[in-house]
């Protein structure tokens, strides 16, 4: 999220004052259909375990919200991953190769939806493309230039729309969720918020089923844009709910209803509730994003909110495993790129002015929120790996948490802390960011037992 730090707020309310008057309308880009995907069509969890078996390590990465200082901590990790290997059925093994899902938000969402399209160029091309970029000044001078400037006021285009066709052009060449599925690599889970159904929005067809829509035709751009889509910074992405497949409730949507009813399970009933606001026809025709950091700025609910919908770590196993052989370990990487910038408040008697209190409350509930989440994965990681283990075969668990705290240099994290949550960064800091990255992955206690579990080693240093 881009809540502080930044520069755009001016720049916002200066063209939001400049159209006053003249609404920004949505436009929709889910087609409807009157069939939907079936089969190996579908870019859904259950089929890509289908066709890309975990192997002997179920990976999973999580990408936080943090503008262009969580993309190059993202990156960061890709790299360090890339560059670490270890021997496998006598042949020598990337670990970055092992990775299975990549769940991500906001700045994160770049950094994933790059690699889940184009693979090992994001280590040819990213940097350039656009962590070294100026993605902040080029989408101000499209919004702020003179003559845009006037065209904008006579027009009804939102300044999202503006930020998606850049991102279309300039970063995904086009791209979309077919060539996301083609592609081979991992499976992306791109997050946003819909301020409707008052929830997460995950970018899988079997989200998209109910809205009577074909996933594999949506630009991968607009998802990014709308997992990245800061309040008032940007107007939301518009998605339309359709009728024209007649879809129903799936039968594992009232499974998970009838669970959440017997056990009181109130988290579950929100994710079910979530789900049944699309089903009913009274409700608002239009599914409104926004940045996906408003409901989980690491990426990582997505996990708990689609084990626990599809009956728990258990059935999953006995569904998903069931001509597979189980893996041997889960692995959850958190690049957590959140800043615990330092307060003047309560230095003086002279009373915070309203941006430092907006800006304290954001990092309070963001640290309190982030925390509660890694501790509550954390602990459900380590239960479905109990669970799912027999007694012939032992699952391990390794949750690897980066941030800040994993620093440690005080210099380092004072220069961690003052990176701007923006898109656009210097080369030096975005460079900075990369290596201190990797020096967090590498020397964090959970990752060095999974390398020595693994006897595996970085080959570039």
């Amino acid at each position: 999220m881009l809540f502080k730090k930044n520069g755009w707020l001016f720049s916002a309310l200066v063209v939001t004052t400049l159209l006053n008057g003249c609404s920004a309308i949505g436009k929709i880009e889910n087609d409807p259909v009157s069939q939907l995907p079936q089969g190996e069509q579908r870019y859904t969890i259950y089929n890509y375990s289908e066709q890309h078996p975990a192997g002997d390590t179920l990976f999973l990465l999580a990408f936080s919200g943090g503008g262009t200082r969580a993309a190059a901590l993202s990156y960061g990790v890709l790299e360090e991953l890339k560059d670490t290997r270890y021997q496998a059925d006598g042949k020598e093994v990337r670990l970055l190769d092992e990775v299975d899902r990549i769940s991500s938000v906001s700045g994160g969402s770049f950094t994933s939806a790059y690699y889940g399209l184009f693979g090992d160029q994001i280590f040819d091309d990213f940097k350039d493309v656009f962590l070294y970029k100026d993605v902040q000044g080029d989408l101000e001078s499209l919004l702020l230039g003179f003559f845009d400037l006037i065209g904008r006021m006579f027009s009804t285009s939102s300044r999202t729309e503006v930020a998606i066709d850049y991102y279309d052009k300039n970063i995904f060449q086009g791209k979309t969720f077919a060539d996301l599925q083609s592609s081979d690599g991992p499976l992306i889970l791109i997050n946003a918020t819909d301020l409707n159904s008052q929830s997460q929005f995950i970018f899988l067809q079997a989200q998209f089923d109910f809205l009577c829509s074909d996933l594999s035709q949506f630009k991968v751009a607009r998802a990014v844009a709308a997992s990245s889509a800061v309040p008032v910074l940007f107007q939301p992405v518009l998605l339309e709910r359709h009728g024209e497949c007649h879809y129903e409730k799936p039968e594992w949507l009232s499974n998970a209803e009838k669970r959440a009813e017997q056990d009181d399970d109130k988290r579950l009933q929100e994710s079910v509730s979530a789900l049944n606001f699309y089903l009913d026809d009274n409700n608002p025709p239009y599914v409104t994003l926004l940045d996906g950091g408003i409901t989980d700025n690491l990426g990582l609910r997505t996990i708990l909110k689609t084990v626990s919908l599809y009956g728990g770590v258990k059935n999953i196993r006995d569904k998903a495993y069931k001509n597979q052989k189980l893996p041997e370990r889960f692995v959850v990487i958190v690049v957590d790129a959140s800043t615990t910038s330092e307060s003047s408040i309560g230095k003086t008697k002279s009373m915070p002015s309203l941006g430092e209190t907006l800006g304290a409350v954001t990092d309070i509930q963001l640290h309190l929120y982030n925390t509660e989440t890694n501790s509550l994965l954390k602990e459900e990681l380590m239960q479905w790996a109990k669970t799912a283990s027999t007694k012939e075969h032992t699952i391990t668990p390794y949750f690897i948490n980066l941030d800040v705290t994993g620093l440690e240099k005080h210099e380092d994290r004072v220069f961690f802390n003052n990176v701007p949550t923006s898109f656009s960064l210097e080369k030096d800091q975005a460079d900075k960011l990369i290596k201190l990255s990797k020096e967090m992955l590498r020397k964090n206690p959970e990752y060095q037992k999974l390398l020595q579990q693994l006897s595996a080693e970085n080959k570039d240093i």
